[in-house]
């Protein structure tokens, strides 16, 4: 009643009664008791004497900075928070925003504070053209939190298009405007919701702009919060899907079915059920068991001719919003793009996928938009009917080349899975077979892709194809299989199976499909931090997670391929020797389920690849104690994986990828020891780990896994001589590093992580070249790795850990005069503003390179935040302590 009567408030008196006869369906009763509070609120308007105060001229904030904007006036007020119009009052720039604001009464509440942070968090991962932006946040001088965001003047979708009397076609292309921005949040792992009308609002020039995020929910299980749980579930009735009334899992299928409610209400102007009454049983019963009616069936109260619009909605639009509306969630779409893409091919006169793909529908289809062609083709078969008996000599003719065409295309398709599955098997982890693995791949591709071109529909051989754009990719650059470094056409070739897998899975019962989704995702977020998108990366990696999850709840089998994935993601978090997102926490907590997982798997004796992986997952945990200062716990552990690798390389001492964990582990080992004062034996351990290396590496040119895998470990070794004393063992290392990654960037240009550490090698080997007082080689050599330093900058995606290594070669390269402390200065800032960027290490570099700029009042402000995030028995504190008495001292000198 509450939801009604406020409904009616907000239209003009005039249109009251068409609205409440919509609402109130046949429930007399019902529209009596709520015309009856509008007749005793209209009255109550008209009467002189008392009235209860404008909460305007109470509201505290009217008038006051919250801040660095001033409120001017409310705009909106719901459970949560208040609304007001406030404008940016400071001398940097004048703007109207939208200002939200927790309401005073509920402050309290913990639940609710905790709602409006989280709605504040999302909208700020949150950047599309159709979603009001988010442009600041903060807390009151009361405590409360607010954000700002962009003030949209605009009005409901649903009114906006009632005013303008707008043609299907227009609301159409309103909708799927929403649709893209709904796919955008669904892309960033968030479910709305709360998708209604009222959270629609059209813009003055057309543009619709998607508002209110206070329920949504962060698809993420690892950053559920309390406000997911079924007891607690906010939500719109009239919009909500059947799972969210019933107080099952909330995924994008609900909101998809929220988005076929508001088309079928701007198609019809009414809702597809009607409640009786209010009561939760009422709304259950209507949404999760009234069938809605067809669209065209019910569009007698629209404004326009109905016959009109029955024509326009019978057919291919009544379909797409039925399926929209399905009760089933996997009966649905399965995106908001997927629902629009139908729009558009029914608005452009295709087939849709809504409707069953039979020849008459296709015909009928093909006749419409080709009309004049049709007719002239007609009379053309006409003019041949009477030579038809003539030609029916050849049908036989026609029947053996069929036959002999499809024996042919039989051989070709077992020839090629020949190669696919048996011999590549069969040389896949051999030394130096990367080339003949490259080469059998591809042919294999060029024969499916010919013969894909004439079996259209045909979903084993699709998979096929998927299966071999998967091999290919692997081939061409995953950073996890040994590979010839085209990390982008790898990117390409997973791009293309995962299309063809999206269109597989479309069957849910299906599951070798659902397993080809889950690659095809895993594969492409292992690749794409290599080419500079991390954020991308992850994105894939946890849909993997997520397919591999449900898939691994009913079949225990695809659980190493769940804990692999859960690793990749560990390493894209936080692993600091890997291109990664600079979130330690979040990378242990990824690990240790992989670890769980590979743990219970060799258990049950699931095989190496098991034991393989659990390996891994030790060194990746020990890599990040490793700073810790715990160095023996951490030798344990690296030893412990040590004699797995040892193991499974002394059972197949042909498998290259064994062979190139077993340098891995000797390495580690090495790393530890090092760090323990135990240096002959570190560089023993160096030796064992370069000598798999370069065998592997001289077997396989075209390996980059190999190659990199040298680099490291000759680099630590160098390392190790020069704490020696040994510069010439050192340079003469380092020297070969160098050599290896300028090849290595000769074969992959676009790999990020060898650019880096290529540009890292050339300041190292400048360095000590400068230091044997060759001044111009070591110019030119920190010029070359300054020069690429600048273009990894350029990257948005960047993380905090990257920029930190920039803005360290810009302040610290030698000779001096090369460096440029206002780019370390640049560097540094961008990476403090990033997502974890801001810790003391970050800070102190800021610090640093403000002091070289000549700004010390700068310089002693991010020390001192510097020292403020370090323990008080931190050595790093203390080096930080000197440097803020160095920049005081100086800044009270000049």
């Amino acid at each position: 009643m509450k939801d009604v009567f406020g409904s009616a408030l907000e239209r003009d008196p005039s249109e009251r009664a068409t609205y409440l006869q919509e609402a109130c369906g046949g429930d007399d009763e019902f529209r009596a008791e709520i015309q009856a509070l509008l007749t005793s609120y209209d009255s109550e308007a008209t009467l002189p004497g008392p009235r209860e105060a404008d909460p305007e001229a109470t509201d505290p904030f009217i008038g006051t900075k919250v801040g660095p904007y001033q409120v001017i006036r409310r705009i909106g007020e719901g459970g949560m928070g208040v609304v007001y119009l406030a404008v940016r009052s400071d001398e940097t720039f004048h703007k109207q925003v939208a200002l939200k604001v927790v309401q005073a009464s509920v402050t309290g509440a913990k639940e609710v504070l905790e709602r409006f942070r989280h709605e504040r968090r999302i909208l700020a991962t949150l950047d599309h053209p159709n979603i009001a932006k988010l442009l600041d946040g903060g807390a009151t001088p009361q405590g409360m939190p607010y954000f700002a965001m962009d003030y949209v003047e605009g009005i409901r979708i649903d009114d906006y298009c009632e005013q303008r009397d707008l043609p299907v076609a227009d609301r159409l292309g309103l909708f799927r405007d929403v649709c893209s921005a709904v796919q955008y949040v669904h892309q960033n792992l968030v479910v709305h919701r709360d998708l209604k009308p009222g959270n629609i609002l059209v813009t003055a020039a057309g543009v619709p702009k998607l508002l209110d995020f206070g329920i949504a929910k962060l698809l993420n299980p690892e950053r559920r919060s309390d406000l997911t749980q079924a007891d607690n579930r906010p939500m719109t009735p009239s919009y909500a899907s059947p799972e969210q009334v019933r107080g099952d899992a909330v995924t994008t299928a609900s909101d998809v079915y929220s988005l076929g409610v508001i088309l079928f209400s701007l198609l019809t102007a009414r809702l597809p059920y009607r409640f009786k009454n209010e009561s939760a049983a009422e709304i259950q019963r209507a949404v999760c068991e009234e069938q809605p009616e067809k669209p065209s069936a019910v569009v007698a109260a629209r404004p326009i001719h109905s016959d009109t619009l029955r024509r326009q909605l019978t057919g291919d639009l009544d379909n797409i919003v039925l399926k929209a509306l399905e009760k089933d969630p996997h009966r649905r779409y399965v995106s908001a793009e997927q629902l629009s893409e139908d729009l558009r091919r029914h608005t452009e006169g295709l087939p849709v996928s809504a409707r069953p793909d039979t020849w008459s529908y296709r015909a009928g289809k093909f006749v419409r938009r080709h009309a004049v062609g049709v007719t002239a083709a007609v009379l053309v078969v006409s003019s041949l009917a009477a030579g038809l008996a003539a030609a029916m000599w050849q049908a036989n003719v026609a029947r053996r080349e069929r036959a002999n065409a499809q024996q042919q295309f039989n051989d070709v398709r077992r020839l090629t899975n020949s190669f696919l599955f048996e011999f590549h098997a069969a040389i896949q982890h051999l030394p130096g077979s990367t080339p003949a693995r490259k080469l059998v791949v591809q042919k294999a591709l060029e024969y499916l892709n010919r013969l894909a071109a004439q079996a259209h529909g045909d979903r084993g051989l699709e998979r096929e194809l998927a299966e071999a754009y998967l091999k290919v990719g692997d081939v061409q650059g995953n950073p996890y299989w040994a590979g010839v470094g085209d990390s982008k056409g790898a990117v390409e070739s997973y791009s293309q199976a995962l299309r063809i897998s999206e269109g597989l899975a479309g069957d849910p019962k299906d599951v070798s499909a659902r397993v080809y989704l889950a690659r095809s995702h895993q594969s492409l977020g292992q690749v794409l931090p290599i080419v500079g998108r991390p954020g991308d990366g992850l994105t894939h990696l946890r849909k993997a997670a997520e397919t591999w999850e449900a898939l691994s709840a009913t079949d225990p089998a695809w659980r190493t391929d769940l804990a692999n994935t859960y690793l990749a993601l560990g390493d894209l978090e936080g692993h600091p020797g890997l291109q990664n997102m600079g979130d330690a926490g979040m990378a242990r907590t990824e690990y240790q389920k992989a670890r769980s997982l590979f743990e219970s798997q060799v258990t049950q004796d699931a095989g190496n690849q098991a034991r393989r992986g659990l390996a891994v997952v030790r060194v990746r945990m020990a890599d990040l104690e490793i700073g810790k200062g715990d160095l023996k716990k951490v030798l344990v552990e690296y030893r412990a994986a040590l004699e797995i690798l040892e193991s499974l390389s002394a059972e197949d001492a042909t498998n290259a990828e064994s062979s190139f964990r077993l340098a891995l582990g000797y390495r580690k080992v090495g790393v530890a020891l090092e760090g323990l004062g135990e240096r002959k034996a570190a560089l023993e351990n160096y030796a064992k780990a370069a000598a798999v290396n370069e065998r592997l590496m001289k077997a396989d040119p075209e390996n980059v896994q190999s190659g990199m895998g040298l680099a490291i470990t000759l680099r630590y070794t160098g390392d190790l001589l020069a704490k020696g004393g040994d510069r010439a063992g050192a340079l003469a290392n380092y020297q070969r590093v160098l050599a290896i990654l300028e090849r290595l960037s000769a074969i992959q240009p676009g790999n990020i992580l060898v650019e880096g550490r290529r540009a890292e090698m050339l300041l190292y080997v400048s360095s000590i070249v400068g230091q044997n007082g060759n001044l111009p080689e070591a110019r030119r050599l920190t010029a070359t790795a300054l020069g690429i330093t600048s273009k990894l900058a350029e990257r948005t995606e960047a993380t905090s850990d990257d920029l930190f290594g920039y803005a360290e070669n810009f302040l610290s390269c030698t000779p001096p005069d090369l460096r440029e402390p206002k780019r370390a200065v640049e560097y540094a800032k961008r990476a403090a503003a990033k997502p974890g960027g801001g810790d003391s290490a970050v800070l102190d570099l800021l610090a640093r390179a403000y002091a070289a700029t000549g700004d010390l009042a700068r310089a002693v402000e991010e020390e001192e935040k510097a020292i403020g995030q370090t323990a008080n028995d931190d050595t790093a504190r203390r080096a930080m302590e000197g440097r803020l008495a160095q920049y005081r001292s100086a800044r009270a000198r000049h």
